[in-house]
């Protein structure tokens, strides 16, 4: 599942997932997000493939070098490049947060082997604030979700997900449900 606003998705587990609980919501940053990387990696592409007819009409390619270290040179300006698309995916991708019958999850992946995991009860929830700042959030809709929670534990923050104000409608309503005795 590719999305970045699911509700209620079929199939999918996460690791800490208890016996009777429910995915309600999993939400990534929203897709216009990866933006930035995706144009740069674009440009990476399509790079060598301009520059290199340009060296070699302008005669700019000294002769000693041997063609098989071009070739070499342009494998790996494209492994470095792949592995560049293939990180930043992967960071988008792993990244979500998760609100379920019984508790809000939040995992960053900050980068490929550090990931941070944080959960917290419903019942534990004391206030939910959407954030949608600027001209860009707000044409495609996307924004950050602040969960203040109880005691001692951090704010969770949603950062850049999609539809900011359903997604604090419904964490309220989960509220509203246990307040009134129900799931949590």
């Amino acid at each position: 599942m590719v999305g970045t606003y699911i509700f209620m998705p079929e199939g999918v587990r996460f690791e800490t997932q208890e016996p009777g609980e429910t995915i309600i919501l999993l939400l990534r940053a929203h897709f216009i997000t990866n933006f930035t990387w995706i144009v740069l990696s674009i440009v990476l592409i399509l790079f060598p493939i301009f520059l290199f007819p340009f060296l070699v009409t302008a005669n700019l390619l000294p002769d000693w070098i041997p063609p098989v270290f071009i070739t070499v040179l342009f494998l790996g300006w494209y492994l470095i490049t792949l592995s560049y698309i293939l990180i930043n995916f992967l960071l988008w991708y792993f990244t979500v947060s998760i609100v379920t019958n019984e508790r809000v999850i939040d995992i960053d992946f900050v980068n490929i082997l550090n990931k941070k995991f944080a959960a917290s009860r419903i019942s534990k929830i004391e206030d939910v604030t959407e954030r949608t700042r600027g001209f860009i959030r707000t044409l495609f809709n996307y924004g950050d979700v602040i969960v203040q929670t109880a005691g001692t534990e951090e704010a969770f923050q949603f950062l850049a997900v999609p539809r900011p104000v359903q997604v604090v409608h419904i964490i309220n309503q989960l509220m509203d449900r246990v307040d009134e005795g129900g799931n949590g």
